[in-house]
């Protein structure tokens, strides 16, 4: 089977690739009829495909998330070499093929993010901060260092929620050293908690997709419904620290037209929202910019509304 890097830039060669398909979305043509769009990764790239003859057979075998063996042709669209996809066949146990290649993971594993979170979370000295952070971190633990932090923007993988959360941590710590005014528990409680109603928000790290909830409510109310269920039955709903921390939950998009049901108002609202957009858009970035060569500019990036950025040709 061939790899995603080993494609020539021919038009109509047919191939055969055994690659994860994920991000499918049926469409329709502009005759009415159903075609599949989505994205197949073969462990180390990714491309995109489509379906056109989208039969009723097709339709019942495939689904998000799921590794196929699949035959497909070529074709060439804005530069970008795309598939055409004829036919896909599960891949099967006794295949003999290790899965675990074609899921993206966090640098980081699991266990690792659980010390290193843990390690901030012992840094909380408020005692109602704490042990809301707590409760909820213990009812959540293993889907919180499991999860992605998205369907498709960013650290949409394996413990991608974890690894954004410890990325947005590591941050906090020179901000908090340089100003000092800025409430240390809070930050580090707001960190952990922010996107704690993605949990819910997402079917999971395969095959990511919104669940009813997390398309009729969103992740942060979803977020500031378990705090506040937690503080209610702590009787600390109506305290500073509670007001404070579901403050940064609802605020942390930063704006209004981002989904934000409030713009930051205090200090730690708006850092974490500085965080939230350094790192969420720092790793979209990455991945672009790591498979680009130096002088030349990479293709367009979907989170920054499709602009390409340049990659100066310098030695590090």
């Amino acid at each position: 089977m061939r790899k995603i890097s080993e494609l020539s830039s021919s038009n109509n060669e047919n191939v055969e690739l055994i690659l994860r398909l994920s991000d499918v979305v049926v469409k329709k043509t502009s005759s009415g009829e159903d075609y599949a769009s989505m994205l197949g990764f073969d462990g180390l790239e990714k491309i995109e495909a489509k379906i056109w003859n989208f039969t009723d057979e097709l339709k019942n075998e495939l689904i998000n998330g799921e590794v196929y063996k699949v035959v497909a042709r070529t074709k060439q669209y804005q530069n970008r070499t795309q598939l055409n996809i004829l036919s896909i066949e599960k891949v099967k146990e006794e295949d003999g093929i290790d899965l675990s290649e074609f899921y993206e993971r966090a640098v980081l594993s699991s266990d690792d993010l659980a010390k290193n979170i843990n390690d901030y979370f012992m840094k909380i000295e408020n005692p109602i901060l704490k042990t809301t952070v707590s409760i909820l971190l213990k009812k959540y633990f293993d889907d919180f260092f499991n999860y992605p932090a998205a369907v498709t923007m960013h650290h949409n993988y394996y413990s991608g929620l974890a690894y954004h959360t410890y990325s947005m941590l590591k941050l906090s710590d020179g901000f908090l050293q340089l100003y000092p005014f800025v409430n240390k528990d809070l930050v580090y409680s707001g960190v952990i908690l922010h996107d704690l109603g993605k949990i819910i928000e997402l079917s999971g790290p395969k095959g990511t997709e919104y669940t009813k909830k997390g398309r009729l409510l969103g992740h942060i109310s979803l977020g500031a419904n378990e705090i506040y269920n937690v503080s209610v039955e702590l009787g600390y709903e109506d305290s500073e620290e509670i007001i404070n921390l579901l403050h940064i939950i609802l605020s942390h998009h930063g704006q209004l037209e981002y989904g934000s049901p409030k713009e930051p108002m205090t200090p730690e609202a708006l850092l974490i929202h500085f965080l939230d957009y350094c790192d969420s858009k720092m790793a979209a970035l990455q991945p672009e910019v790591e498979k680009t060569r130096g002088g030349e500019y990479t293709q367009q990036i979907t989170s920054f509304d499709r602009r390409a950025f340049y990659v100066p040709n310098i030695n590090k």
